[in-house]
């Protein structure tokens, strides 16, 4: 009857948890969290590419009502600066400038160009560069 007083006892002291337990319980908590970090960045990079198409859109209905006002784009040399007149052209998602070309390519009159987040032609993922003139 003792012994078992006695491991009754025994148990009733320990209530916490072992180092060990915690180091495990943390070593899940965090491959959780750096899981859960990795697809919300890979969701704002994404995020970001899409803004900066929608903002190219926006620049060329810019440009497409500069053309039927003065029956021609801006020119290279011009830039945008010529279609936003005192307003500040519009950056793209990384702040940089957009390129403009114009006579563009395949005959159009002209393209817009983000460099992507590098800021620099070429490039993978979202360092690629995004052209008007190439959908999705």
């Amino acid at each position: 009857m003792q012994s078992l007083l006695t491991n009754r006892r025994r148990r009733s002291r320990r209530r916490g948890m072992s180092l060990v337990e915690v180091m495990v319980v943390i070593a899940i908590i965090l491959t959780l969290m750096s899981i859960l970090a990795f697809g919300v960045f890979s969701i704002f990079n994404e995020s970001k590419i899409g803004t900066s198409r929608l903002q190219m859109m926006k620049i060329a209905e810019r440009v497409d009502v500069y053309m039927l006002r003065k029956k021609k784009p801006p020119g290279s040399g011009d830039g945008l600066s010529v279609v936003y007149g005192s307003e500040p052209v519009p950056t793209d998602s990384w702040g940089n400038e957009f390129v403009y070309l114009s006579p563009g390519p395949n005959g159009k009159p002209y393209d817009l160009i983000s460099l992507g987040a590098d800021g620099a032609e070429g490039g993978e993922g979202e360092n690629a560069d995004l052209l008007l003139s190439e959908p999705e």
